[in-house]
């Protein structure tokens, strides 16, 4: 939804989400994979969830947009047709 309207991204909720999401993930692969995978989710998450990237993202009329607006209709349609 922060997407989808304008002035509503909180990118102190986004950062907390994706780092409680990036938490559960390392707890389902613990025993899976090697510390060395683990260290590439952190790396990841980590990069995705800072606040200055998050605000350059979600900003209406920033460098990142038309990259969010294909992400977001790939995700609605993946949602719609029950992909997931």
């Amino acid at each position: 939804s922060f997407y989808e309207v304008d002035f509503t991204f909180e990118k102190t909720v986004m950062s907390e989400l994706l780092t409680g999401c990036r938490d559960l993930l390392l707890k389902l692969v613990n025993s899976h994979l090697t510390p060395k995978s683990h260290g590439r989710i952190n790396h990841v998450f980590n990069h995705y969830a800072d606040p200055e990237l998050l605000t350059r993202l979600y900003q209406p009329d920033g460098p990142f947009r038309n990259h969010l607006v294909h992400i977001c209709k790939g995700l609605n349609k993946l949602i719609e047709d029950g992909t997931i």
